[in-house]
């Protein structure tokens, strides 16, 4: 039985919504033997899909409700959740919990899940609440142990924001998976307790919410590939840490084991948002102008390489730029001053007399040195 937990301890991210229809995908799309165990008080996934399933396919998803006890020390919703789980077992192919983290709940918790799957929405305080909720718990994530495998689902994601999704990657401070993005749409508010997101005549959203479900499928593939399967035979008897000692002494083992260098693997793409040509997320080789571009760039690469080979061989230097296509630009214009000429005069007689009056000129300037102009005007008025 694979186990997913969908978890974070702020409300509002759409985790209700992720549990309903993702058991929804994995019943119906997948045909397997689906348990929804809701761990919440307020039940909004439960009721999803009771409602949607009263008349068709009472039962496709079977749904059990888990209160978890508020007294009997952290360990007690441990060991009780181990029991309702080993007894949906026998009868389930995959079960998807729903809870809503709080400091009252173990960490040891979530070493009872496959897959923890942190929704959260794409904002300032929602990306530190979702940080510091992962480092509280990193210990479990990279423990020696059969650890689950962290999936991250930027949850509620409006079309201009899609963009901010690759900030994941440099916030988290350890190796996760990253799904593609669930968009946000008042379709899927109105879709409560009437319609699953799989099934739905929105197509933009179903094939965002679609693309969400194939990476999750995929991230069980990828967390077997790496951890293998949960060893039945010792699952009982895995002992809990009952004293503060051997629960330093795990986390000790855990930042021993951790990878030096941080892994995200981007499960689910390319996603179904990147048949939008306006989607940021698409990647830069879809792109019809870039292709265009990088194609004559090619080109002109291939024509200077020829024409520098032939040059080689015999021995003329050709210029590769105009080879290429490219157009040699034209050297600027020369300005040459030309000598002023008095209207009715020819050019001759204009020169001479301009070369005359200013040879004059210097000749009575070089007599009088020491006489300024103002010297000179005075004395033609006298």
């Amino acid at each position: 039985m694979i186990r997913i937990l969908i978890t974070n301890q702020k409300g509002g991210v759409g985790k209700s919504t992720i549990s309903a229809n993702l058991s929804r995908y994995f019943a119906s799309i997948r045909k397997l033997r689906t348990t929804l165990l809701d761990f919440d008080s307020q039940g909004s996934s439960t009721r999803w899909v009771k409602e949607v399933q009263k008349e068709n396919a009472p039962d496709a998803i079977r749904v059990e409700q888990f209160q978890v006890p508020k007294t009997g020390g952290f360990n007690r919703v441990v060991i009780e959740s181990r029991r309702v789980m080993r007894r949906l077992e026998p009868d389930t192919d995959i079960l998807i919990a729903d809870l809503t983290w709080n400091d009252f709940l173990n960490s040891e918790l979530l070493f009872e899940f496959d897959l923890v799957v942190l929704p959260t929405a794409v904002s300032d305080v929602e990306l530190i609440t979702t940080v510091e909720f992962a480092k509280r718990h990193q210990w479990v994530f990279e423990s020696t142990r059969y650890h689950p495998t962290l999936v991250i689902v930027p949850s509620r994601v409006r079309t201009d924001q899609t963009s901010a999704v690759h900030r994941y990657s440099e916030e988290f401070p350890f190796s996760f998976v990253l799904t593609p993005p669930i968009l946000d749409s008042i379709d899927a508010r109105r879709a409560f307790a009437k319609q699953f997101l799989v099934r739905h005549r929105n197509n933009r959203l179903q094939a965002s919410f679609m693309s969400f479900s194939r990476a999750i499928d995929q991230s069980i593939e990828l967390h077997h590939a790496k951890n293998g399967k949960r060893d039945k035979a010792t699952e009982a008897q895995n002992p809990l840490l009952h004293s503060f000692l051997k629960y330093r002494v795990e986390i000790s083992k855990a930042e021993r084991n951790a990878s030096a260098e941080k892994t995200v693997i981007r499960a689910g793409y390319p996603s179904a948002l990147a048949a939008s040509a306006r989607n940021p997320l698409r990647s830069r080789e879809d792109k019809p102008w870039l292709r265009h571009a990088q194609k004559k760039e090619e080109e002109q690469q291939q024509s200077v390489a020829a024409v520098s080979n032939s040059d080689t061989s015999q021995g003329q230097a050709q210029d590769p730029l105009q080879v290429a296509g490219f157009r040699k630009p034209k050297p600027p214009l020369a300005l040459v001053p030309k000598a002023y000429t008095a209207p009715g005069s020819g050019p001759s007689a204009g020169g001479a007399t301009t070369s005359a009056a200013s040879q004059s000129n210097s000749s009575s300037q070089q007599d009088r040195p020491g006489k300024s102009p103002g010297d000179q005007t005075r004395a033609n008025e006298a």
